[in-house]
């Protein structure tokens, strides 16, 4: 899975429930099993705002966050 600023943006366009979701099975792909028990935000406000406000540098993170926990996991 890589992230992009066109899937940023396509996150932020979902309504508040298909973001969650699927935020929720992003994170479960990833191997963060503990996203599934929590429960949805009632706001999502801030969420939301902070996937706005990802830089390029952040998203690159991310994705070297992921590919090395996906390599970890081999």
């Amino acid at each position: 899975m890589k992230i992009d600023r066109k899937s940023i943006n396509f996150l932020l366009k979902l309504n508040d429930d298909n973001l969650w979701k699927t935020l929720q099975l992003a994170a479960s792909k990833s191997g963060a099993s503990d996203m599934q028990r929590l429960e949805k935000p009632t706001d999502m406000t801030k969420i939301r705002d902070t996937l706005s406000s990802l830089s390029d540098e952040d998203i690159d993170k991310i994705n070297e966050l992921l590919k090395s926990r996906k390599d970890s996991k081999k």
